[in-house]
């Protein structure tokens, strides 16, 4: 019977156990690739039986491997293929993602049971595939919509990479007849489909097989599937088509690729990366490196994440809730790091995925490695979920833990590369073949000592390189006890060039030591804690003797001496690990109402994001350290909801029509939100919630949008309503109504332009979970439909509120 750990993951002694014996197998040998990429990656990628892990992170890894892959009911996974179709139009996905994560977690952990599964896997599947060459779960009259490519897509990447793994070349006849049928079916040619209209946003879902028919044509030499990734890279080009490199070079803007689908567009691009160093076009490289800086700089998550609704939004429109940080973002997101990371060796890639494993993919993953979360957001409760019909996240997920031993420790050019500081060996080959051994003592991230132990085969000269993170200003290196002055190179590693002999000792101090950062834009006024590279937050299990909500807890201030922030080694059930560490801050009681600041203080505990809210518990990442400004926006960090929420046809100049999805009601200005779709309703409302009750005095609607065929509110029977919810779970109730709005008619807009400001002043302060607008909508000279449209929805407190 099969060990299944609980919130406590395995201790070292199982893991170092289960290292040994791997240890001790022959090494993996990658089936080799025909043709060979004409651009050569920096840092290698190790196959995963190469390192292993078994500090925090290689404990995390072993709970996937045993408690998430190794369990998984593999018929449940070919259920949509053995009756077509399947429970739902992306059900074919799950399957290829599992054996892909499932293949690496076997190379990595050598377990007999897993690689029985994945055989048996590979071959029911294979039995799926139809005389034509068809392997999707779609009903024939539904062929080519939707996810059908898609599902073809993570087929090609399961079955390419168990067969290189495992040498076991019987799927790749099954692969071939997947790229053949793919290669006859999309084109420019007569009589073939247009690859851009077989699936979702705008065909970045679709044509994101580019990654997976890169693999194929290296593993083959066929000139054919080289052709289709070249057709795939010319589709995004089209005039309807998403336009990812040339936007990406020009404007430089993540949000303004496609429709911005944050999934399906990391996913082109991990895809145009294997292009890219198949035929050597630096275009392509130029354009992923204007992606990330965007993405780093202006999207991205302090966990490491991306994307709220799966989207990305305006610079710096980060909400704290709202669907926030769907998983398989996160995963693709930390992909890219890697292919970035492989491609140029700079240290910054493995800053980012560090920050994205210790935080956000640690974090949507339970503890016990059973579940996952979809959306994992900076407040809330975890919602984790094991069972596959809950969403495609449950599949992605493990795919990034897998992912970990591939490029933790390395190699390059120069010998090995330190990326992940995690307790485990890496037996490692250098370039010219030379065998050295790695061995990592730490209890990193809960301390900062770490010591490697570097043993080669035989004395011989080479570099070590060590990441030292971007937050620790000023680490200290020994080298068999002696003092080494190193500094960082413009790689962003520590290298330490010698002559290396078994057992020779490196000795790394990181200091670890708490930081506040200050919050911006729709965190103004809030406060994050870090230590290390670790992102903390607030438990309502670890709030003490507070005897308060967790909203009505604050921060004193920003500044380190206040907060007297201090780690300590966890205790009972938060012991997920050796290393595992609370960190105990002093909290300042507030009135959720408006978060001014109460007389005295008192001690919380704050945790890991990691393992935030692991046992059902809220949390929350920013907190409140000042009032919030009377002039502040009240619903900036709230939810936005609309009665419609359908797709936007917009046209550039010369351009045939293109799907774009509406933004946001309550994004500073950043974006409009309409309700479009070709139909009539009696009625249209946007609507922000909010988790904590606000009191308000002011309600501003902002006009977004006159056109010849509606945009407005038709006010011929009254005037567009304010609606307020007071309860969380209660009724929409009318307050007022936007007297200012203009006599407009179903057909008329009565001089209304966009941005136009309505004000609606309440008799007396109101508290309240919800605002909305609501009214009918107009139809202007298409009687056919009506829609309206929202450019800001406003609260304001009363204006007499002081710090």
């Amino acid at each position: 019977m099969r060990h299944r750990p609980h919130l406590r993951c395995p201790g070292l002694s199982g893991l170092a156990l289960a290292a040994a014996v791997l240890a001790s197998a022959a090494p993996i040998s990658l089936v080799p690739e025909t043709v060979p990429p004409l651009v050569a990656d920096r840092q290698d990628c190790q196959i995963p039986d190469r390192a292993q892990l078994v500090g925090w992170v290689g404990g995390r890894i072993h709970a996937s491997t045993a408690n998430r892959l190794a369990q998984m009911d593999v018929d449940r996974l070919l259920e949509g293929y053995r009756h077509r179709p399947g429970r739902q139009a992306w059900d074919g996905e799950h399957i290829g993602k599992w054996l892909h994560a499932a293949t690496l977690a076997w190379a990595n952990s050598g377990q007999a049971e897993l690689r029985a599964k994945l055989d048996y896997a590979v071959t029911e599947l294979a039995k799926c595939q139809l005389a034509d060459g068809y392997l999707g779960t779609y009903a024939p009259a539904e062929r080519w919509t939707a996810w059908d490519v898609w599902a073809h897509k993570y087929n090609l990447i399961g079955l390419i990479t168990y067969l290189r793994h495992t040498g076991n070349l019987a799927p790749l006849p099954t692969c071939r007849r997947m790229a053949d049928l793919l290669c006859q079916t999309f084109g420019d040619a007569p009589g073939q489909r247009d690859i851009l209209l077989s699936g979702r946003h705008l065909g970045m879902a679709s044509t994101s097989v580019l990654e997976p028919m890169v693999w194929l044509y290296r593993l083959t030499g066929e000139p054919r599937y080289l052709e289709f990734c070249h057709y795939l890279i010319r589709s995004w080009e089209k005039p309807h088509g998403p336009k990812i490199i040339s936007t990406l070079l020009a404007a430089k803007r993540v949000d303004l690729v496609g429709n911005g689908k944050a999934y399906e567009m990391l996913s082109c691009l991990n895809g145009a990366l294997e292009y890219y160093r198949t035929v050597n076009d630096p275009r392509i490289l130029e354009a992923a490196l204007n992606a990330w800086r965007d993405i780093v700089t202006k999207r991205l998550y302090l966990t490491g994440t991306a994307s709220y609704q799966e989207f990305f939004r305006a610079d710096y429109d980060l909400p704290n809730v709202n669907k926030v940080g769907e998983t398989c973002v996160t995963v693709t997101w930390l992909q890219f790091n890697a292919h970035l990371l492989r491609l140029t060796g700079e240290a910054r890639f493995a800053e980012q995925m560090e920050r994205t494993i210790l935080n956000q993919l640690l974090g949507a993953q339970s503890p016990d490695g059973t579940a996952w979360g979809y959306y994992v957001e900076m407040e809330g409760v975890k919602p984790y979920s094991s069972v596959l019909d809950a969403h495609c996240c449950l599949s992605s997920g493990p795919r990034g833990v897998a992912l970990i031993p591939t490029l933790a420790v390395t190699t390059d050019a120069d010998g090995v590369v330190v990326n992940l500081y995690d307790a485990g060996t890496a037996n490692l080959n250098l370039r010219d073949g030379r065998p050295v051994a790695v061995t990592t003592k730490t209890l990193y991230p809960g301390d900062g000592r770490i010591r490697l132990t570097v043993s080669p085969a035989a004395q011989t000269s080479f570099t070590v390189k060590l990441r030292v993170p971007m937050w620790c200003a000023a680490p200290q290196v020994r080298v068999n006890d002696r003092r080494v002055e190193a500094a960082v190179g413009a790689d962003g590693y520590l290298a330490l060039r010698r002559e290396w002999r078994a057992e020779d000792c490196v000795e790394l101090r990181l200091k670890l030591e708490p930081r506040v950062i200050a919050g911006d834009f729709k965190n103004e006024g809030k406060a994050a804690v870090l230590y290390g590279p670790l992102v903390l937050a607030a438990d309502v299990s670890l709030l003490g003797n507070a005897d308060r909500a967790l909203d009505e807890i604050g921060l004193p201030g920003v500044d380190m001496p206040s907060l007297r922030v201090k780690p300590r080694a966890a205790r009972g059930a938060w012991i997920t690990w050796a290393g595992a560490r609370l960190f105990s801050v002093t909290a300042v009681a507030r009135d959720p109402m408006d978060r001014r600041r109460q007389p005295g203080s008192f001690r919380i505990g704050l945790i890991p994001f990691a393992d935030a809210g692991a046992r059902g518990s809220a949390y929350q990442v920013w907190l409140p350290y000042q009032a919030i400004r009377p002039s502040r926006n009240l619903l900036l960090d709230g939810i936005e909801t609309r009665s419609r929420r359908p797709h936007v046809r917009v046209r550039e100049a010369g351009q045939p029509l293109a799907i774009r999805y509406a933004g946001c009601v309550n994004d500073a200005f950043q974006s409009m939100a309409l309700t479009f779709n070709n139909q009539r309703a009696a009625q249209d409302w946007y609507a922000v919630t909010v988790r904590s009750p606000i009191r308000i005095a002011e309600v501003v609607f902002y006009h977004g949008q006159t056109a010849f065929d509606g945009g407005w509110f038709d006010a011929s029977a009254g005037k567009p309503r304010v609606q307020v919810k007071r309860q969380p779970e209660g009724d929409w109730e009318t307050l007022s109504e936007l007297k200012d709005y203009p006599a407009t008619t179903a057909t008329d807009p009565a001089g209304l332009k966009g941005g136009d400001r309505f004000v609606c002043e309440l008799t007396e302060p109101a508290t309240v979970f919800g605002v909305r607008i609501i009214g009918p909508p107009a139809c202007g000279n298409n009687p056919r439909q009506a829609w309206s449209s929202c450019l800001e929805l406003q609260a304001f407190g009363p204006r007499q509120l002081k710090f």
